[in-house]
């Protein structure tokens, strides 16, 4: 049993030591950052993330524009209706700051769902092969993307902690969908090396950073990789530290380092400088 005198720092405050531990030495560019990976709204597993709190995140750690989309919250009819409104809506409020994804689960009036949230402002798809239950190569989930390449829109797609594997049934999604542009979430940790092989192959495959192995980033060419965070699941600073051991140890240029940071998702998104 701890005694007083060795109780250690309250858990919050420890964050805060760490992280701003981690941002007094990281040494990485200055300039616009951008997160590709942001949940608003109240996840199936309990964790919370409001705009405001995101905003003031942000703000602390130096980023610029967030991409946000809905936590595992699909609501009594199962399409996220209810959770894609609440993005737009702070979207609408952080103009700029806010950039609006759209969820859906591909087996559920996707393509109603989507329509209302273009109609929203939303520039973007996020999947969740987990915690919506399919796989990449279904019918319903292809037939989803080729919506969401038609009206323009990168896709985000979970491909972390239970998403193995992953690259044969990708081969057949970009297969069918072509021109879809698909960020594959977590450095594609549940299948990374067979992905990243899929990736050389063929153009349309990004890969975030978010709560993603070190070796696996570093394996990966920067000009396809893409700063990411995981609010409420991960931390800007010690997101912003994986970015910074990555560059070190793969000799990622101070260019492709500002690719990563910021350019690779302004010119994927088409978000101004």
């Amino acid at each position: 049993m701890w005694g007083e005198a060795h109780a250690g720092v309250p858990a919050a405050d420890a964050l805060a030591q760490v992280e701003d531990a981690l941002v007094a030495g990281l040494r990485l560019p200055e300039g616009p950052v951008v997160d590709v990976h942001a949940h608003l709204g109240t996840d199936a597993d309990g964790h919370h993330l409001d705009v405001a709190d995101l905003v003031a995140d942000m703000d602390a750690h130096g980023i610029a524009g967030a991409v946000c989309f809905p936590a595992n919250q699909p609501g009594d009819a199962g399409d996220f209706a209810a959770a894609n409104a609440a993005v737009a809506r702070a979207a609408a409020e952080h103009p700029g700051r806010v950039v609006p994804f759209c969820r859906v689960d591909p087996a559920v009036r996707a393509a109603e769902t989507m329509q209302r949230a273009a109609a929203d402002g939303a520039v973007g798809l996020k999947l969740h092969p987990v915690a919506q239950r399919f796989a990449l190569d279904d019918a319903a989930c292809v037939a989803a993307v080729a919506d969401a390449t038609g009206r323009g829109w990168p896709v985000l797609v979970h491909a972390g902690f239970g998403a193995r594997p992953l690259a044969a049934a990708l081969a057949t999604l970009t297969d069918e969908v072509p021109g879809a542009r698909l960020i594959l979430a977590h450095g594609a940790r549940g299948d990374a090396r067979a992905v990243a092989q899929l990736a050389r192959e063929r153009d349309g495959l990004w890969f975030d950073t978010s709560l993603a192995a070190l070796p696996d980033l570093v394996a990966l060419p920067p000009e396809r990789v893409l700063f990411g965070a995981d609010r409420p699941y991960g931390e800007h600073a010690t997101a912003r530290q994986l970015v910074a051991l990555a560059a070190r140890v793969a000799g990622w240029t101070p260019a492709q380092v500002e690719g990563v940071l910021w350019g690779n998702a302004h010119a994927l998104l088409g978000l101004a400088p």
